[in-house]
């Protein structure tokens, strides 16, 4: 069975603000920033045709033709015993080295099993046998999508094609690999194909609200999705797909309720779990949501993300040290994953360990060179130290990757005045509240500045609009300390 998901692929990225005044009225510390998280639906997995060639297959009374093993292991693969009926096919395959269908079934069941190789190997035995076989060229398609090989898949698909235009998983195949590559428009319309040759096809269906969900068509996704669950109601991925929708419609309740069907109806899904986490989460219950992270990684222990995800959760209730144990196994398990050392050197640098911070962010780095969030926070480790050259270093690299963000010219500018550079932090903190119009903070510091600079009309000013802004946030004790400085210019 095809397993292509692109999940979780765009998981939290944290970033931390440090704050600091030209004097301690309103020193700050670092804060912690989750952005919003995406755990991807489940690609599509349920397309590889069963294309046995039926036949009558009457119980035999004694075993010995191939067509008897055969008839048997078609009966033992339709009570699901998988097992027993590849043993039958391997007897009527050796009893009749040129049994076509029955390289092509037992292909089917090695898929099933997980074997794509082996199954592929069947198929060509089958092809090699019968050159115009569909069904081999079509399952020996998907079997190629299971394993990477677009290129194959599409050649056998194109194949099958030439024998039969009119198959509607052809469509789906030929979708799935346009998918893949990134023409999601082109998918769209391959599976519309797939759905005017055949109306009730739920594979069409779900793969076509997958691709849509994509364009961020939640509307258009939503209904594929209900469409596919009114026409099979047990589709477990239908339910997981629609639950996605509806949490990035910001309907959480709703995705949580199609989350719990889509595990009842598979208590397997990793997906599901993981999707259900970060519903959890988004309704507060981050008791539940760790728990389903749990249950993720017992069901499949090699999945980095459900470790990160977890990490972030223990990390938002206070528990370092759990957090910085998940975000090492995330990191063991996928050694790339940059957001990871970013968010454990936030967390190294909260509890003092300033060196296992800045080795973390310095390999973010080295993995990302763009990565302005990175050289913030390893700014802000050196801005803490004291090395405020070290800091404007890593801010103006920053900068450089990431021009747009205003933390990085605001950081910049607490380190230049530090350094009585009064006139480039001046012009860091002017960027910074042109990037970010509401950022109290910035106009304070600029306030400050302007009244070190004995600019005091322009001091009461920016001190007017900080407190306005820092009242407005329910920040009471900055807004308090503002208008206690507001009161000295007098």
């Amino acid at each position: 069975m095809m397993n292509t998901s692109n999940r979780r692929q765009f998981s939290d990225k944290w970033m931390s603000r440090l704050h600091i005044s030209l004097s301690s009225i309103l020193l700050l510390t670092i804060s912690l920033l989750p952005s919003v998280r995406v755990a991807a639906t489940e690609a599509p997995s349920e397309i590889v045709l069963a294309r046995q060639v039926t036949r009558k297959t009457p119980a035999p009374k004694n075993l010995k033709t191939a067509r008897d093993f055969y008839n048997r292991a078609m009966r033992r693969f339709r009570s699901r015993d998988r097992v027993g009926a590849i043993a039958d096919f391997n007897r009527a395959i050796a009893l009749q080295s040129n049994f076509v269908d029955a390289y092509n079934n037992r292909g089917i069941v090695k898929g099933l099993n997980g074997d794509s190789t082996g199954a592929i190997a069947d198929y060509t035995s089958a092809l090699v046998l019968n050159p115009k076989f569909f069904e081999a060229y079509a399952n020996r398609g998907f079997a190629r999508l299971n394993i990477g090989d677009r290129a194959g898949a599409l050649a056998d698909f194109q194949a099958a094609s030439a024998i039969k235009p009119t198959d509607p998983q052809l469509a789906i195949g030929k979708g799935i690999i346009l998918s893949q590559n990134g023409d999601k428009q082109g998918a769209i319309a391959s599976y519309a194909q797939a759905i005017q040759l055949d109306p009730k096809n739920v594979d069409a269906f779900y793969n076509r609200g997958i691709a849509k969900l994509d364009l961020g068509d939640f509307t258009g996704a939503l209904a594929d999705f209900d469409r596919v669950i009114a026409l099979r109601p047990n589709y477990a991925k239908a339910y997981n797909g629609r639950g996605k929708t509806r949490e990035l419609m910001g309907d959480s309740q709703a995705a949580l309720a199609d989350f719990n069907r889509a595990i009842a109806l598979n208590p397997n899904s990793s997906n599901a779990y993981f999707n259900r986490a970060n519903a959890q989460n988004s309704l507060g219950n981050r008791t539940g949501a760790i728990s389903d992270y749990d249950r993720v990684a017992s069901i499949n222990p090699t999945d980095a993300f459900a470790f990160f995800n977890r990490a972030i959760i223990k990390a938002e209730n206070g528990d370092k040290t759990q957090a910085i144990a998940d975000y090492t196994t995330a990191l063991k398990l996928n050694p790339k994953l940059v957001e990871a050392y970013n968010n454990r050197g936030i967390l190294y640098s909260s509890i003092g360990n300033r060196q296992a911070a800045i080795a973390d962010y310095t390999q973010a780095i080295q993995l990302k060179p763009n990565y302005g969030t990175a050289y913030l926070n390893r700014g802000i480790v050196y801005y803490v130290a004291g090395e405020y050259r070290k800091a404007i270093a890593d801010y103006t690299q920053g900068i450089a990757s990431d021009p747009k963000n205003a933390d990085l010219y605001f950081n910049r500018g607490v380190s230049l005045a530090q350094l009585q550079e009064y006139q480039k932090a001046l012009a860091d903190y002017n960027t910074a509240i042109r990037l970010q119009p509401n950022n109290a903070l910035a106009y304070s510091n600029r306030g400050l500045l302007q009244a070190q600079l004995q600019a005091n009309s322009a001091a009461t000013e920016d001190l007017k609009t900080a407190a306005r802004l820092f009242q407005a946030q329910n920040n009471q004790a900055a807004y308090e300390s503002v208008m206690r400085r507001l009161e000295r210019l007098k």
